[in-house]
């Protein structure tokens, strides 16, 4: 019997913008017309995917959900995303929204309450405590987490990129901290559009059509990309 195949992401991957996509419920309403799901059969997929997802709630999603009883599908978003706790609730914050990450409704009842509260917290935190060094770095972190947690387990793993960044300038001892993250990364493990464009980057090299929220990209554009991710992946066991 193939592993289930457990999915993280953000809202590319959770689905946003496709017409069986909801948002009253997050923990359970992704759509299955996104790009893991032109990849691999529906049943075989486990998407813990969430909108507005952070990186460092990627690597805890993975932490609470896997085995190695999986395979593991990553697209890592955003670094200006973080993971806060408040009053024994989880949110993801950035400079501009602020959510709940919970579970169940009556969960997120309470978290969303704590969340109207503290937004302008949440937001304030972000801006006045991170630079793009500092973001870099954990975006870095983020990533050599949830890939040294898959290889310790002996779990099979691909990951990929909402978007590509590239390196900020940095000098002296900043410098040498970044090289060493960035040179522990596998990158042989993280699927690029012809090596160098992420999910959003290529969607907009080649100019493809939105969803129905006119944001994010519709299903079209995630089969195409689905299915490069794939040929990818399949190539790799040929080596």
């Amino acid at each position: 019997m193939d592993k289930k195949i457990n999915v993280f992401g953000d809202s590319n991957t959770y689905g946003d913008g496709l017409p069986d996509c909801g948002k009253e419920k997050p923990w359970e309403q992704h759509s299955n017309l996104t790009w893991p799901y032109h990849m691999f059969p529906k049943a075989q997929i486990r998407n813990f995917s969430r909108p507005g997802c952070s990186n460092d709630t990627i690597g805890l999603e993975l932490h609470k959900h896997t085995s190695v009883d999986n395979e593991v599908l990553i697209m890592f978003t955003f670094p200006e995303r973080l993971h806060i706790t408040k009053n024994g609730y989880n949110f993801i914050a950035s400079h501009n929204f602020s959510q709940s990450v919970s579970e169940n409704g009556n969960e997120n009842w309470v978290a969303k309450q704590i969340n109207e509260k503290f937004t302008m917290n949440f937001k304030d935190f972000i801006v006045k405590n991170f630079d793009d060094d500092y973001l870099e770095i954990l975006f870095l972190r983020n990533i050599l987490f949830c890939q040294y947690f898959c290889e310790s387990n002996k779990i099979k793993y691909y990951f990929t990129l909402v978007t590509k960044r590239e390196k900020n300038k940095m000098k002296g001892s900043l410098k040498k901290y970044r090289d060493s993250l960035f040179n522990s990364v596998k990158w042989e493990n993280i699927f690029l559009v012809d090596n160098k464009y992420g999910f959003n980057d290529y969607a907009k090299k080649i100019n493809a059509e939105h969803g129905l929220d006119n944001a994010h990209y519709n299903q079209e554009y995630h089969e195409l990309f689905g299915k490069l991710f794939l040929d990818w992946i399949q190539r790799k066991k040929q080596v």
